[in-house]
Protein backbone atom coordinates (compact mmCIF):
# COMPACT_ATOMS: atom_id res chain seq x y z
CA UNK A 1 0.00 0.00 0.00
CA UNK A 2 1.39 3.40 -0.97
CA UNK A 3 1.48 6.37 1.36
CA UNK A 4 -1.15 8.18 -0.69
CA UNK A 5 -3.49 5.20 -0.51
CA UNK A 6 -2.90 4.87 3.24
CA UNK A 7 -3.68 8.58 3.66
CA UNK A 8 -6.87 8.15 1.59
CA UNK A 9 -7.97 5.25 3.80
CA UNK A 10 -7.37 7.29 6.94
CA UNK A 11 -9.28 10.25 5.49
CA UNK A 12 -12.27 8.04 4.62
CA UNK A 13 -12.31 6.51 8.10
CA UNK A 14 -12.06 10.00 9.64
CA UNK A 15 -14.99 11.35 7.62
CA UNK A 16 -17.17 8.32 8.33
CA UNK A 17 -16.24 8.41 12.01
CA UNK A 18 -17.12 12.09 12.33
CA UNK A 19 -20.41 11.52 10.50
CA UNK A 20 -21.36 8.67 12.84
CA UNK A 21 -20.37 10.71 15.89
CA UNK A 22 -22.50 13.59 14.61
CA UNK A 23 -25.53 11.34 14.07
CA UNK A 24 -25.11 9.77 17.50
CA UNK A 25 -24.78 13.20 19.16
CA UNK A 26 -27.89 14.42 17.32
CA UNK A 27 -29.94 11.41 18.45
CA UNK A 28 -28.63 11.66 22.01
CA UNK A 29 -29.44 15.37 22.17
CA UNK A 30 -32.98 14.65 20.97
CA UNK A 31 -33.38 11.91 23.56
CA UNK A 32 -32.13 14.23 26.32
CA UNK A 33 -34.56 16.93 25.25
CA UNK A 34 -32.03 19.57 24.21
CA UNK A 35 -34.07 22.66 23.30
CA UNK A 36 -32.04 23.67 20.25
CA UNK A 37 -32.36 20.20 18.69
CA UNK A 38 -36.09 19.97 19.50
CA UNK A 39 -36.66 23.40 17.91
CA UNK A 40 -34.69 22.36 14.85
CA UNK A 41 -36.73 19.17 14.40
CA UNK A 42 -39.96 21.15 14.91
CA UNK A 43 -39.13 23.23 11.81
CA UNK A 44 -39.12 20.18 9.52
CA UNK A 45 -41.96 19.91 7.03
CA UNK A 46 -43.13 16.48 8.13
CA UNK A 47 -45.52 16.01 5.23
CA UNK A 48 -42.74 16.68 2.71
CA UNK A 49 -40.34 14.35 4.52
CA UNK A 50 -42.91 11.54 4.69
CA UNK A 51 -43.75 12.02 0.99
CA UNK A 52 -40.14 11.67 -0.22
CA UNK A 53 -40.21 7.83 -0.59
CA UNK A 54 -43.33 8.11 -2.78
CA UNK A 55 -41.60 10.26 -5.40
CA UNK A 56 -40.65 8.59 -8.69
CA UNK A 57 -36.96 9.51 -8.45
CA UNK A 58 -36.49 8.04 -4.96
CA UNK A 59 -35.86 4.40 -6.06
CA UNK A 60 -33.42 5.61 -8.73
CA UNK A 61 -31.57 7.67 -6.15
CA UNK A 62 -31.24 4.68 -3.81
CA UNK A 63 -30.10 2.46 -6.70
CA UNK A 64 -27.52 5.06 -7.77
CA UNK A 65 -26.15 5.39 -4.24
CA UNK A 66 -25.94 1.60 -3.92
CA UNK A 67 -24.08 1.18 -7.22
CA UNK A 68 -21.71 4.06 -6.45
CA UNK A 69 -20.96 2.66 -2.99
CA UNK A 70 -20.31 -0.84 -4.38
CA UNK A 71 -18.01 0.43 -7.13
CA UNK A 72 -16.11 2.69 -4.75
CA UNK A 73 -15.75 -0.08 -2.16
CA UNK A 74 -14.56 -2.67 -4.70
CA UNK A 75 -12.04 -0.28 -6.27
CA UNK A 76 -10.68 0.79 -2.88
CA UNK A 77 -10.48 -2.82 -1.66
CA UNK A 78 -8.67 -3.93 -4.81
CA UNK A 79 -6.17 -1.09 -4.43
CA UNK A 80 -5.62 -1.99 -0.77
CA UNK A 81 -5.03 -5.67 -1.52
CA UNK A 82 -2.84 -5.16 -4.57
CA UNK A 83 0.86 -5.04 -3.81
CA UNK A 84 2.82 -3.39 -6.58
CA UNK A 85 6.16 -4.80 -7.63
CA UNK A 86 9.00 -2.32 -7.23
CA UNK A 87 11.05 -1.10 -10.16
CA UNK A 88 14.64 -2.30 -10.51
CA UNK A 89 17.08 -0.33 -8.39
CA UNK A 90 19.90 1.39 -10.27
CA UNK A 91 23.31 1.71 -8.66
CA UNK A 92 26.37 3.43 -10.10
CA UNK A 93 29.96 2.32 -9.60
CA UNK A 94 31.76 5.46 -8.36
CA UNK A 95 35.04 4.45 -10.00
CA UNK A 96 33.93 3.34 -13.46
CA UNK A 97 30.61 5.20 -13.60
CA UNK A 98 28.95 1.97 -14.74
CA UNK A 99 25.20 1.82 -14.01
CA UNK A 100 23.71 -1.50 -12.97
CA UNK A 101 20.01 -2.34 -12.50
CA UNK A 102 19.22 -4.75 -9.65
CA UNK A 103 16.03 -6.79 -9.82
CA UNK A 104 14.76 -6.77 -6.23
CA UNK A 105 12.69 -9.90 -6.81
CA UNK A 106 15.80 -11.86 -7.82
CA UNK A 107 17.69 -10.37 -4.88
CA UNK A 108 14.95 -11.50 -2.50
CA UNK A 109 15.07 -15.03 -3.96
CA UNK A 110 18.84 -15.14 -3.47
CA UNK A 111 18.56 -14.05 0.16
CA UNK A 112 15.83 -16.64 0.71
CA UNK A 113 18.16 -19.33 -0.59
CA UNK A 114 20.79 -18.35 1.95
CA UNK A 115 18.34 -18.29 4.86
CA UNK A 116 17.09 -21.77 3.91
CA UNK A 117 20.55 -23.10 4.78
CA UNK A 118 20.21 -21.95 8.39
CA UNK A 119 19.69 -24.87 10.82
CA UNK A 120 16.07 -25.67 11.74
CA UNK A 121 14.66 -23.52 8.90
CA UNK A 122 11.99 -25.43 6.96
CA UNK A 123 11.07 -22.94 4.24
CA UNK A 124 11.46 -19.32 3.20
CA UNK A 125 9.01 -17.37 1.06
CA UNK A 126 10.43 -14.24 -0.55
CA UNK A 127 9.00 -11.44 -2.64
CA UNK A 128 9.68 -7.85 -3.56
CA UNK A 129 6.85 -5.36 -3.09
CA UNK A 130 6.05 -1.72 -2.41
CA UNK A 131 4.99 -1.15 1.18
CA UNK A 132 3.80 2.38 2.04
CA UNK A 133 5.66 3.76 -0.94
CA UNK A 134 8.96 2.05 -0.05
CA UNK A 135 10.49 -0.83 -2.06
CA UNK A 136 10.66 -3.75 0.35
CA UNK A 137 12.20 -7.21 0.35
CA UNK A 138 9.76 -9.35 2.33
CA UNK A 139 11.02 -12.70 3.66
CA UNK A 140 8.75 -15.06 5.60
CA UNK A 141 10.70 -17.81 7.34
CA UNK A 142 9.06 -20.98 8.70
CA UNK A 143 11.22 -22.81 11.20
CA UNK A 144 11.13 -25.51 13.85
CA UNK A 145 10.60 -24.41 17.43
CA UNK A 146 14.14 -25.42 18.38
CA UNK A 147 15.83 -22.80 16.19
CA UNK A 148 18.47 -20.59 17.80
CA UNK A 149 16.55 -17.32 17.64
CA UNK A 150 19.48 -15.13 18.71
CA UNK A 151 21.75 -16.61 16.04
CA UNK A 152 19.00 -16.32 13.42
CA UNK A 153 18.37 -12.69 14.37
CA UNK A 154 22.07 -11.96 13.99
CA UNK A 155 22.04 -13.62 10.55
CA UNK A 156 18.97 -11.60 9.53
CA UNK A 157 20.65 -8.36 10.64
CA UNK A 158 23.79 -9.25 8.69
CA UNK A 159 21.62 -9.95 5.65
CA UNK A 160 19.83 -6.59 5.97
CA UNK A 161 23.19 -4.79 6.30
CA UNK A 162 24.51 -6.60 3.21
CA UNK A 163 21.41 -5.61 1.22
CA UNK A 164 21.80 -1.97 2.30
CA UNK A 165 25.42 -2.03 1.15
CA UNK A 166 24.48 -3.68 -2.14
CA UNK A 167 21.82 -1.14 -3.13
CA UNK A 168 24.00 1.74 -1.92
CA UNK A 169 21.96 4.91 -1.39
CA UNK A 170 18.67 3.48 -2.70
CA UNK A 171 15.83 3.36 -0.17
CA UNK A 172 15.08 -0.35 0.11
CA UNK A 173 13.67 -1.93 3.27
CA UNK A 174 14.24 -5.50 4.40
CA UNK A 175 11.50 -7.31 6.28
CA UNK A 176 12.15 -10.72 7.86
CA UNK A 177 9.30 -12.50 9.65
CA UNK A 178 10.00 -15.67 11.60
CA UNK A 179 7.14 -18.15 12.09
CA UNK A 180 7.84 -20.98 14.54
CA UNK A 181 6.19 -24.39 14.59
CA UNK A 182 4.33 -25.28 17.80
CA UNK A 183 6.68 -26.75 20.36
CA UNK A 184 6.22 -30.43 21.22
CA UNK A 185 4.42 -31.01 24.48
CA UNK A 186 6.77 -32.23 27.20
CA UNK A 187 5.05 -33.59 30.33
CA UNK A 188 5.90 -31.86 33.56
CA UNK A 189 7.28 -33.87 36.52
CA UNK A 190 3.84 -33.72 38.13
CA UNK A 191 2.35 -35.31 35.01
CA UNK A 192 5.04 -37.98 34.80
CA UNK A 193 4.73 -39.19 38.42
CA UNK A 194 1.58 -41.14 39.28
CA UNK A 195 -0.55 -39.74 42.03
CA UNK A 196 -0.18 -41.45 45.41
CA UNK A 197 -2.71 -41.55 48.18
Amino acid sequence: MSRRLAALNRAIVLVLGLALIGCAAYALAWNLGVTAIRDLVARYDREAVVAVPTWTWWPWLLAGVLVAALVFGIVLLSLDLTRRRPHPVRIVDPESGLSVAIDLGALADGIAGELREFPEVRSVRARALVDRGLPTLSLVVNAHAGIDILAFTARAEETAAWIAATVQDADVATQVRLHLDPADHHPSPAEEEPATH
